[in-house]
């Protein structure tokens, strides 16, 4: 009999590291052998056209035969990586194979407390509802710092001790002896009321256990007086909470109060995730009168065909396999990643620059260390091509004050990635790479021979 193939679906660019991770989580969690010394992820090309398919190369098992990534797009909350056993690929938004969901981040505790845990914890009880029979995962991936001695802010402790109660497996952390999970409700309830305060003028997070109920509060909305439900750190700490809650075996009533959400905007949203979400977990909102959504999304995923991400990943991919160096990337829709300095050390980009205005940053830079060109290269979409060239020109502030000093005497240039439409030319000078509606790409053919010699021999496939 044929042996099956290893498909994994990601919204993220895919890593070679976070592959590695993947397969490892497969050899050691689900039975399925496997070695890989050097991971690389290429692109299936045939005749000159992508086929909107990575195939991952230096991977043996005698269990599996190849291993696929495909590009998606969650409906909503989309975990980053779900990991299949299958012959062919799965059809768009099938989970039935799925044998591992895995979340994937790089945030230390130091730069963020709240976005390494809580604002991803809702990712885990939404996708449990389309996986059931998947094991959960988060792994955390090119940490800032090693701080296997130093203890975590109680922030990091809770929300870790939380997603372990939930039953998700921690991948990567180097201190996993200051976590564990929750055993009984009670324990929850005192390390969370135990925390320090927020600051003033926030409604900081607390249980409350009664006879008939328990009650959480957490504001939702953001700003607190527009009445939505908008703050996503408490929508994601109210949500790990809770079913943490229910895992432990509380059946009664949950309520969640000083929400400062309004009934006008339940009423007229109500397909709303965090609506959703209270669906699943049988939760009520203190003062409003909620039809909770019968469904949310039919699909968990469907597979990227719109994305101007289709070609600034196809670009980014291509590039480094022919050597060229990753400083930054931002694609559309994936979680913004470090920029890398010229000694391999990652630093977070602030969200202004030095003049107070919003750095603007395109959505991946690459370097030919050999022949000192660094490329700031922003995707668009066909449709907002002219966008785009008015975009590149606005790059001053991340090159004088990050690129240039970190890669100096370096020529920069500044491109697109187009994705879409039917075009079989490059529609303009500054693109570098085009990718059409059917998988043909272009390259420029005004770039440096070495490395137009070496896309060439990529796209030939």
């Amino acid at each position: 009999m044929q042996k099956k193939n290893l498909w994994i679906l990601t919204e993220e660019r895919p890593k070679t590291s976070v592959i590695s991770s993947l397969l490892d989580i497969l050899k050691d969690d689900c039975n399925l052998p496997n070695k890989h010394k050097k991971v690389v992820i290429e692109p299936v090309i045939k005749k000159g056209k992508f086929q909107f398919v990575y195939a991952v190369k230096g991977v043996c098992s005698k269990v599996f035969n190849k291993v696929y990534i495909k590009i998606v797009s969650g409906s909503s909350s989309f975990i980053d990586y779900l990991v299949c056993l299958q012959e062919n690929a799965p059809i768009e938004g099938d989970c039935s194979n799925v044998l591992i969901a895995v979340e994937e981040t790089k945030t230390s505790d130091k730069e963020s407390r709240n976005t390494g845990v809580s604002q991803r914890a809702s990712k885990f009880i939404y996708a449990k509802q389309y996986c059931p029979n998947a094991k959960l995962y988060m792994l955390y991936n090119e940490e800032l710092e090693n701080n296997e001695d130093k203890k975590p802010s109680n922030t990091n402790i809770f929300g870790t001790n939380i997603l372990l109660t939930l039953g998700v497996k921690i991948i990567g952390k180097s201190n996993l002896s200051w976590f564990k999970a929750f055993n009984t409700i009670d324990e929850i309830i005192s390390f969370k009321n135990g925390m320090r305060e927020p600051p003033e003028g926030n409604v900081p997070i607390k249980i409350v256990k009664n006879a008939d109920s328990i009650e959480v509060s957490g504001r939702l909305a953001k700003p607190k007086d527009a009445g939505n439900i908008a703050h996503d750190p408490s929508i994601g700490g109210l949500s790990m909470i809770c079913g943490a809650l229910r895992k432990l075996g509380w059946e009664k009533d949950i309520i969640i109060t000083k929400h400062a959400t309004s009934q006008e905007y339940v009423d007229r949203n109500r397909n709303n995730k965090f609506l959703y979400l209270c669906k699943l977990l049988n939760l009520k909102m203190q003062g409003l009168n909620i039809v909770y959504p019968e469904s949310y999304h039919e699909k968990y995923w469907h597979y990227e065909c719109s994305s101007e991400k289709v070609a600034s990943i196809l670009l980014h991919i291509m590039g480094m396999n022919i050597g060229l160096r990753y400083i930054y990337e931002n694609h559309a829709g994936c979680e913004r990643g470090y920029f890398r300095t010229a000694d391999e050390k990652l630093i977070t980009l602030p969200k202004k620059d030095t003049n107070g205005d919003n750095l603007l940053i395109p959505d991946v830079v690459l370097a030919d260390m050999k022949y000192k060109n660094i490329y700031l290269i922003e995707g668009k979409q066909l449709s907002t091509l002219k966008k785009g060239l008015e975009e590149i020109e606005d790059y001053d502030s991340i090159e004088n004050e990050y690129i240039i000093p970190e890669y100096p005497n370096f020529n920069y240039l500044r491109y697109l990635s187009i994705f879409g439409g039917d075009k079989t030319e490059l529609p303009d000078r500054k693109i570098m790479l085009y990718l059409n509606n059917d998988g043909l790409i272009v390259i420029n053919k005004d770039l440096p021979k070495d490395i137009l010699k070496r896309f060439k021999k990529i796209r030939r496939g």
